[in-house]
């Protein structure tokens, strides 16, 4: 990519980046952006086929430092695989906690491709597998794998802890006791 790209790509993230900590993820429109850098709507697109793109880059360094834990956490010998998945479970909550306008965003856009076929979701169904498999049976454990994120995505997380009253606790304890 050349210089000039660059710079307007980190502009748009920087501009995007400041308008969701002033308006919410949810109150800026693309349009907002463009018109607030002062740049066509052709040149946003450009460097963001949509938002979810532009939301989805906006939280890939933060992703790349949580895989890194994460596998850490899964390297540690002194840890059983309960014990591990335990701290990858409230390290994942942690983060979800962080970047769940973001991730709301992200999880949440249908044109475009699901999150579920993103390579952050891949890492974090071969992290999880690696702790909730428990079986010679590959499709009983992918099959429980991939309940076990579909009930930590973003809208399931926020339903829990909105509407049913939970704190991040009793669901870290409840998601323990229904996947150990």
């Amino acid at each position: 990519m050349r210089r000039d790209a660059l710079e307007n790509r980190k502009r748009i993230e920087d501009c995007a980046c400041q308008l969701f900590a002033e308006e919410g993820v949810e109150n800026v429109s693309m349009n907002q952006i463009s018109k607030t850098l002062g740049i066509g709507m052709a040149t946003l697109y450009r460097n963001f086929e949509d938002k979810q793109a532009l939301c989805y880059q906006l939280i890939q360094n933060d992703f790349s430092e949580l895989f890194k834990d994460m596998h850490t956490i899964l390297e540690d010998n002194k840890r059983n695989k309960e014990e591990k998945l335990e701290v990858l479970l409230v390290r994942f909550l942690n983060f979800k906690n962080t970047h769940k306008d973001l991730l709301r965003c992200v999880e949440g856009n249908k044109k475009r491709v699901s999150f579920k076929q993103q390579p952050a979701y891949k890492e974090l169904f071969n992290i999880f597998y690696e702790v909730l498999k428990n079986d010679e049976d590959l499709t009983w454990n992918t099959f429980k794998t991939d309940m076990f994120l579909n009930s930590l995505t973003t809208n399931m997380y926020q339903f829990q802890l909105e509407e049913r009253g939970l704190t991040d606790v009793q669901l870290k304890q409840y998601l323990l006791r229904m996947f150990k």
